[in-house]
C-alpha cells in the first residue's frame, strides 16, 4: 500500500480549505484566508523501500467560495530526487501533473531530497527513511460485544528499535470495501515511541463488522520519519474537527516543502502482513 493513496482525491483539500501563507521555516502551521484565496501549489510525492517507480503529483488549489473537484495538475515541471548516497534521478512526467522516478532506489538509512521548479518558482524538501522495522505477529480476535457492538480486534506487534525517536502509520485494508486509510475508517493510525522506546509494541484496531470470516486483512508498517508524523497528525486533527460554519477556520497541515507550497515529501519504509479471518 502507497502512502499516497488517500491524496488521490480532490476532495480531501476541499475540505482542508487549501490556501496558505508563505512558509518562513523548514516546517510551519499554514494559515488561511477565507477571502479570496490564489491557487496554491499543492506537491506529494513518496520514496520507499519497495520497488519503483516512486510518484510526486504536483496540483493546484481551488478558491474556497468557489469550490470545485476538479483541482488542476501542474504541468511541465522538472522534478529531481536525490539522495545522500550519490542517487539522482530525473522524474519524468507520465499523465498530467504526475511524475515518476526511472532509476531512483528506496534505501533505508539515506535521506532523499526533492526538487522542484514549476511555474517560475523553486520547492525544496528532504526526508530521511529510517531503519526498517517488521511485523512480529498479526492476528484477530472476535469480541462478542464492547464498543461499537460485535466484531473482530485486528492485533499487531513490532520491536521498537532501542533507538529514540522513531515514527510509525499503521495502514489496514481488508479484501471488502473499507476506507483505505483506516480499517474502522476512524482516524489515521500514528504512532510514536516516546513513552516506548525499544519495547515490544502491541497494537489494536478495532474492525468490528467491517471485516467478515473469509477476508483477507492486509496490515502495512510503515516507518516514517518526525517530518511524515507531523505532516500527518496535523492532518488528522484537522479531518477530526468540527466542520461547523461557526467553527474557527482550522489551519493546513505541517507541511516539509519550501516556498509555502502544500503537500509533504516522504522517504519510509513498508513491512507488509496478512491474515484471512476464520
Amino acid at each position: 500500500m502507497k502512502l499516497s493513496c488517500w491524496m488521490d482525491d480532490g476532495i480531501v483539500w476541499m475540505m482542508l480549505l487549501l490556501s496558505a501563507a508563505t512558509m518562513a521555516g523548514c516546517q510551519q502551521v499554514v494559515s488561511i484566508d477565507l477571502n479570496k484565496a490564489n491557487p496554491h501549489i499543492v506537491i506529494e510525492g513518496n520514496v520507499t523501500d519497495q520497488q519503483g517507480p516512486y510518484v510526486v503529483k504536483i496540483s493546484k488549489t481551488g478558491n474556497y467560495f468557489e469550490p470545485t473537484l476538479s483541482f488542476p495538475a501542474v504541468t511541465g515541471a522538472a522534478v529531481v530526487v536525490t539522495d545522500d548516497g550519490g542517487q539522482a534521478d530525473t522524474l519524468r512526467e507520465t499523465e498530467a501533473g504526475t511524475y515518476e522516478s526511472t532509476t531512483l532506489r528506496g534505501i533505508a538509512g539515506r535521506t532523499y531530497a526533492l526538487t522542484v521548479v514549476a511555474e517560475g518558482e523553486t520547492y525544496q524538501a528532504s526526508s530521511s527513511m529510517p531503519a526498517k522495522v517488521f511485523i512480529d505477529t498479526l492476528y484477530s480476535v472476535y469480541r462478542p460485544s464492547g464498543r461499537g457492538g460485535s466484531g473482530y480486534d485486528i492485533y499487531i506487534t513490532f520491536r521498537d528499535p532501542p533507538e529514540p525517536g522513531n515514527y510509525y502509520r499503521l495502514n489496514a485494508t481488508s479484501s471488502r470495501p473499507i476506507p483505505s486509510d483506516s480499517i474502522d475508517g476512524e482516524r489515521y493510525r500514528l504512532y510514536t515511541d516516546k513513552l516506548t522506546n525499544g519495547n515490544e509494541m502491541q497494537e489494536r484496531i478495532r474492525a468490528g463488522d467491517n471485516v467478515l470470516v473469509g477476508d483477507t486483512i492486509t496490515v502495512d508498517l510503515l516507518a516514517i520519519d518526525q517530518a511524515s508524523y507531523d505532516y500527518f497528525n496535523t492532518l488528522r486533527d484537522i479531518l477530526q474537527s468540527d466542520q461547523a460554519a461557526t467553527s474557527l477556520a482550522p489551519a493546513n497541515p505541517n507541511s516539509n516543502i519550501s516556498n509555502g507550497s502544500l503537500g509533504y515529501f516522504a522517504a519510509y519504509t513498508v513491512d507488509t502482513r496478512k491474515i484471512v479471518i476464520r
